[in-house]
């Protein structure tokens, strides 16, 4: 074996709770990171049932090329289970799904935000639902591919980043919890991709080089609003005014949910100097939008706050993330008396959009998180 190989089967072994034999469900998506999730877990001895998840139709779905949880993907996780020796099942979780995922990814535009589905699969579906199957099967754990790390100290469970930057997603784990983190396993934590790759061909997994599945799984070609059209869920409001920001008319959209903010093309208006998106306003029908400069803001407020350790009592110094591929900023989290939160940054922040997550960290912690809800633009 390898040293990569040796090293990451030791790690797994002293785990503080697992024992040799435990019965683990792997969460299997049919990509690499999965596969080798689950085959190194049934290398080091414990008993693996790997799982994916029927997450949406997609004989009704349209298109699926660069997607994840395809027919084919499921096959492929089919056949790493059948060469490592170990069950594998598709269990249907489209109600689920669509109750939880992809209505409000849908209500989130037509409220003028912009959704992270991610996030709420992970939170509702993975960590959830699964959760919930694996207690019926009498399997004390639920493994996934993510890049994060789990450590327990003091007492306490914790969520860190992974040892790569490149891969790390404690971004998209912020819903965690001292109930969940416990029965979570996140074998990947200190590996690169390329060591999981290599990783992938030393077990002999068919697909250790298969590319990775890119962007929302139930959305094709990144067309969001060609998605929400199939849907039949246009507002019917029509036609609107796109709007600079000192009152002028500049032009019509087509619909205001196809905006985002931060959006730069596709405005179709003329303009001296660069537009961007800057605000959106569902209840007049209008886009706002205005120069690099007024996309910049310097506070947020967040909903739907989660504490992995507990609600503070008072202000959080941290650093906060306002999306999954921004980096870290100083900011101070002050809990409002409504259950919400105002996040005030020492430095102004580029495209603050309402439907993300805002993360908060601390020395490479994740201490909570929540979904913007308006920002201070």
């Amino acid at each position: 074996m390898s040293d990569v190989l040796n090293r990451t089967l030791e790690v797994l072994r002293e785990h503080p709770t697992l024992h040799p034999g435990d019965r683990i469900l792997a969460a299997m998506s049919g990509g690499v990171d999965s596969s080798v999730m689950a085959a190194l877990l049934h290398r080091a001895g414990y008993e693996v049932i790997g799982i994916s998840m029927q997450l949406f139709d997609k004989k009704t779905t349209q298109g699926s090329d660069g997607k994840c949880c395809t027919l084919d993907d499921f096959q492929d996780a089919r056949r790493v289970a059948f060469d490592m020796g170990f069950a594998h099942y598709v269990m249907d979780f489209e109600a689920r799904f669509r109750e939880t995922v992809i209505e409000g990814f849908i209500q989130g535009y037509l409220d003028g935000e912009t959704p992270s589905p991610c996030i709420r699969c992970n939170q509702h579906l993975k960590f959830s639902a699964l959760m919930e199957r694996a207690e019926s099967l009498d399997a004390p754990f639920v493994a996934t591919g993510h890049y994060s790390a789990i450590t327990q100290s003091g007492g306490s469970w914790h969520l860190r980043k992974a040892s790569d930057p490149a891969k790390d997603q404690s971004y998209f784990l912020f819903h965690h919890t001292q109930a969940t983190l416990p029965r979570t396993l996140f074998p990947l934590a200190h590996l690169t991709k390329p060591e999981v790759r290599r990783l992938g061909a030393e077990l002999g997994l068919h697909l250790a080089e298969k590319p990775e599945s890119q962007e929302i799984c139930f959305v094709t070609q990144d067309r969001y609003d060609a998605f929400l059209e199939s849907e039949g869920r246009d507002p019917g409001r029509g036609e609107g005014d796109i709007r600079h920001l000192d009152g002028r008319v500049l032009g019509r959209h087509q619909g205001y949910w196809r905006h985002t903010v931060g959006q730069r093309r596709g405005l179709g208006v003329a303009h001296a100097a660069p537009l961007y998106v800057v605000r959106i306003e569902p209840a007049t029908n209008t886009v706002w939008v205005g120069s690099e400069a007024d996309l910049m803001g310097r506070d947020l407020v967040a909903r739907e706050l989660n504490w992995i350790h507990g609600v503070p009592a008072g202000p959080v110094a941290c650093e906060a993330r306002i999306r999954s591929r921004s980096p870290e900023a100083e900011a101070l989290v002050i809990p409002l008396p409504d259950g919400r939160a105002k996040v005030a940054f020492a430095d102004p922040q580029r495209a603050i959009a309402p439907g993300q997550a805002v993360v908060f960290y601390r020395d490479g912690e994740v201490l909570g998180g929540g979904w913007i809800d308006g920002s201070g633009l």
